[in-house]
């Protein structure tokens, strides 16, 4: 692979990415306009929302340590690459949440 078939990748996956990011979320929210409503949800567990997305992104590395051993994945109509695609848009959930809680942090800093 080139530089530019390597960025051209990139590119490409961020674009497909966000749209699975909004698809999902408009799912697992019910279009709330909280765009971490569904992890929020796992607070009535006793479970923190940044927690919970690590869980979910342990079962998306999960499936790719299965893939990378034995080659093959048992659920048909989802790939290695769906996990991945998965694996960057859960990181930028916590990317949103992290960014979130710091301007929450700030605000309540200052008043």
């Amino acid at each position: 692979m080139t530089k530019k078939e390597y960025f051209d990748l990139i590119d490409s996956t961020f674009s497909e990415v966000r749209r699975l990011v909004e698809a999902k979320n408009a799912d697992y929210t019910a279009s709330s306009d909280d765009p971490f409503a569904n992890f929020r949800l796992s607070t009535l567990e006793g479970v923190q929302p940044e927690v919970g997305l690590m869980i979910r992104l342990q079962d998306k590395l999960q499936r790719i340590r299965s893939f990378m051993r034995s080659g093959m994945l048992s659920v048909a109509n989802e790939s290695a690459e769906d996990a991945v695609n998965d694996i960057i848009g859960y990181c930028l959930i916590l990317k949103g949440m992290m960014a979130e809680s710091k301007i929450c942090n700030e605000t309540n800093k200052t008043i």
